[in-house]
């Protein structure tokens, strides 16, 4: 199926979604007090974080959907 898109909404529907990631990935990292991804990714696979193992995954792919709605605007 194609659709066709004015690129200008593409951007701006883009960067609404890529403020929800970012919302969401900052009060994950908030909850555990980490100060960046990898911080709380390490902390939850060497046990400094016990029991962030569901958060860190859901960290790694809401990080993986923000790279590539990243590499979608730049393509735009």
């Amino acid at each position: 199926m194609t659709i066709r898109l004015n690129a200008k909404l593409a951007q701006d529907l883009i960067n609404t979604k890529l403020q929800v990631l970012d919302e969401k990935i900052s009060a994950i990292l908030k909850k555990w007090n980490a100060e960046s991804t990898e911080q709380l990714l390490e902390g939850a696979k060497s046990g400094m974080y016990d029991g962030a193992e569901p958060d860190a995954i859901e960290l790694q792919n809401l990080v993986a959907k923000r790279e590539e709605l990243e590499k979608l605007y730049q393509s735009l």
